[in-house]
Parts: structure tokens; C-alpha cells; sequence
């Protein structure tokens, strides 16, 4: 394979174009470029070279903030965990640190905690429940004229065919290391990430549709300027028309964030509102503090939608949160996890052992786990 034609493969992988043959291609030669008896030399030239145009690439796509000595991972390590579907670029540089205790990797390998997956409960109105879970398409139930059917998995749709004045009211809610879809009677549809909750009537009947969040949800609005669509959460609220946007409301994190992708909406709350634009974001500390915007990474806010974990050099204790709420572990700490900041991409369908390991490749961060406890330590 010619330089030319790697780093073109590379390139469209990057950007999603490529194709399930050229990606076999592609993962086979990067296995082959892995082994010590590989000719690089002679196919590709110098290695070093070659580490550093794959590393240029992946700043031309994935475009990460400047920040003074903050270091990368090896790209060529990049490069090979993408193909096994864990693709990290991490703050810290493994050739620098390649070395970890073998034990320490033996004992992430034998913990096989698995990712989360499609499930959540839906509590209907009259207080009965649905567990959905990776069942097949088809009609759940039907209540008082309202059809539930679930389209694929981890996707339902709401349907109310009553013409009826009265409105009531259900809840669909994700467990720890769930996650789940739902296209609203109006055509709006919602992504529940894990430990999360969206209660919403089964018709938006009066002049405006509006809905309670908890956890993180991501909207896209079904246009309708003559019904004002509301999120509300914390004493906060959210209108808009249409529009795409990520509200992130978890109890244990210590702001609350509206992200804004698409359209226009407006957030408030006791101390006052802000309008956003696209690529802003509110954050909040509670709904009686003003309200604060600045520019979202929106890769960054996105990526659980679209199977990633992506962190923006975020501290250690704000990754695990996340790990935790998808893995459904307990995560203590032993020692001084100051400073210890990460920037990386990481497939959330991977045993929580690869995403660790990984991690400890930087060497500034290393993990026991036992059962569903993980311990992190310096």
C-alpha cells in the first residue's frame, strides 16, 4: 500500500466515507504496521514521518484546542485502536510513559464490565409499565385510543388517535448503563442518555408542548410556530420553535447545560433568561443563579448521542461520572487526582477494560476493578 493510498483511506475513515471493504483493508495494514518485522522503510518510509502526518490529519479533522504543553498520544496507537472500535486521542503521550505493571492490565483484561445498551421503563399514565429493552419492532400496547409502538430497537413512537380534550401524562426513564429513543406525538424526537427521564403528555393539546427532563436529553424539535415547544428542568426553562439542542441536568453535576445546534431557543429561569445562538451554550448552577453562555464543543456535547465519549480536557472525577452512569460501576479514589486532565474520544461499546486500558497508556492514571468497584489511583 502506497503512502498516498493510506493516508487516503485514513482520511475518509476520519470523515465516515469510508467503505466496509476499505476499512478491512485499512485494519489489516495498520495490524501489519504494528509488527516489529513489518517493512516500513520500504513500503511507507519512516515511521516517525508517518506518526506525525496521521497526527496533522487527525488535528485537521477532529480540530481539538491549542493548549500549552499539553501532549498527544501516540497517533500511530490512535490510529490502531480505531479499528478495533476504541478510537482515543488522549492528553498524554505513551511513548513517554510505555511501561505499565502488568499486573495492573491483567486485572483490568479479566473484569469483563460490558457497555450499556437500549433499555429504559415507560410508565404510563394510569401507573403501569413497559420495560423496553432490545425486543423487536412492533405494537407495545394501546391505552384509551394512544398507540405504542416500538419502531427498531431502542426506538419507540407515540401515536394518539383519541381527538380527546384531556391530557395525560407518561414518563420514560433510562437506568444506569441505559439509554433510549422517543418520537413524540408531534414528530419531536428525544435521545435519553443513561440515568435519565423525559415525562411528556400523550397529545400536546393547548397552544404550546411541553415536557420535564431530568439526567441528559438531546431534542430535535418538530417545527410548529403556533405551539412554542418547553423543556423544564430544575426550575429552568427552555422554549424554542424548532431547532436541535442537548440539555444536560444530572443531580451530580455541578452545573446544568443547554446546548444549542440548530435554530434558536431561549433559556430561563428566577434571575433572568439568555437567548442562544447556534454553537453556544447556558450553564447554570441552580434555577436561582444567572445564567451564563459561552461556545460549546459540539462534538464534545454530541458524542454520547453518537456512541463516543468525548472529553475536552476534562478532569478525571468528570470522566468516571460518565464512565459510571454508562457502566453502571461504583468509582472510589485512592491518592492525589489533581491535575490528572484528559482530551480524548472513546467508543462507549467497549468493555469498560479496553476504555481503561487505554487510559492507563498514558501512565499518569491507573485502575483496580473488581465486580462493578473501580478504583482509581495515581
Amino acid at each position: 500500500m502506497s503512502p498516498r493510498e493510506f493516508f487516503l483511506l485514513y482520511e475518509k475513515l476520519l470523515s465516515g466515507t469510508i467503505t466496509a471493504e476499505e476499512k478491512l483493508r485499512l485494519q489489516e495494514y495498520t495490524d501489519q504496521m504494528e509488527a516489529e518485522e513489518h517493512p516500513w522503510q520500504a513500503e511507507m518510509g519512516d515511521k516517525t514521518e508517518i506518526e506525525n502526518e496521521l497526527h496533522a490529519l487527525l488535528e485537521q479533522e477532529i480540530k481539538p484546542k491549542k493548549r500549552t504543553g499539553i501532549k498527544t498520544l501516540t497517533t500511530i496507537l490512535t490510529a490502531a485502536a480505531a479499528f478495533t472500535g476504541l478510537f482515543i486521542l488522549l492528553s498524554s503521550i505513551y511513548k513517554n510513559n510505555p511501561t505499565l505493571p502488568p499486573s495492573t492490565l491483567k486485572n483490568l483484561a479479566s473484569n469483563k464490565v460490558t457497555p450499556g445498551c437500549n433499555k429504559a421503563i415507560l410508565t404510563l399514565a394510569d401507573g403501569s409499565s413497559i420495560t423496553l429493552d432490545s425486543a423487536g419492532a412492533g405494537s407495545l400496547t394501546t391505552k384509551n385510543g394512544v398507540i405504542i409502538k416500538q419502531v427498531q430497537n431502542g426506538l419507540i413512537e407515540y401515536n394518539d388517535k383519541t381527538g380527546s380534550s384531556a391530557t395525560s401524562w407518561s414518563t420514560i426513564s433510562t437506568p444506569t448503563g441505559g439509554q433510549y429513543q422517543i418520537v413524540l406525538e408531534d414528530g419531536t424526537k428525544a435521545w435519553l442518555n443513561a440515568t435519565s427521564s423525559l415525562r411528556f403528555p400523550t397529545t400536546f393539546r393547548n397552544n404550546e408542548r411541553t415536557v420535564e427532563i431530568s439526567g441528559e436529553v438531546y431534542f430535535e424539535i418538530a417545527t410548529n410556530e403556533s405551539k412554542p415547544f418547553k423543556v423544564n428542568f430544575d426550575g429552568n426553562t427552555i422554549t424554542v420553535l424548532g431547532t436541535h439542542f442537548n440539555v444536560m441536568a444530572y443531580k451530580d453535576e455541578a452545573k446544568s447545560k443547554v446546548t444549542l445546534l440548530q435554530g434558536a431557543v431561549k433559556v430561563n429561569n428566577h434571575s433572568g433568561e439568555q437567548l442562544l445562538k447556534p454553537g453556544m451554550q447556558a450553564q447554570m448552577t441552580d434555577s436561582n443563579t444567572r445564567i451564563t453562555t459561552c461556545k460549546a464543543n459540539l462534538e464534545e456535547v454530541i458524542a454520547w448521542k453518537n456512541g463516543y465519549f468525548t472529553f475536552d480536557h476534562e478532569n478525571i472525577q468528570s470522566i468516571m461520572r460518565k464512565l459510571a452512569r454508562w457502566y453502571d460501576v461504583r468509582v472510589n479514589y485512592q491518592g492525589d487526582m489533581n491535575g490528572k486532565i484528559f482530551s480524548g474520544t472513546i467508543s462507549r461499546f467497549d468493555n469498560i477494560s479496553e476504555v481503561l486500558s487505554m487510559i492507563e497508556l498514558t501512565g499518569t492514571i491507573h485502575f483496580r476493578i473488581q465486580g462493578r468497584e473501580l478504583t482509581v489511583l495515581p
